[in-house]
C-alpha cells in the first residue's frame, strides 16, 4: 500500500485503498467468526466502498 500511496502522491491523484478482516486469529485456534456466510454484512461493504470511491 505504501508503493501505491506513493505513486498516487508523485503523480498527484487521488488514491484510496480498503483492507477488511472478517476472522480472528489472536487465539491459539482460527475463529472463522462465519465470516464466509455474512453476506449481508459483506454486501454493505461493497457498497460503502463504491459510494466511496465515487467521492473520490
Amino acid at each position: 500500500m505504501a508503493t501505491f500511496l506513493a505513486v498516487a502522491q508523485f503523480r498527484n491523484v487521488s488514491f484510496a485503498q480498503l483492507l477488511y478482516g472478517g476472522d480472528d486469529l489472536s487465539g491459539e485456534q482460527w475463529d472463522s467468526r462465519n465470516w464466509n456466510n455474512q453476506t449481508a454484512i459483506r454486501e454493505r461493504l461493497f457498497w460503502l466502498a463504491a459510494e466511496a470511491c465515487l467521492l473520490l
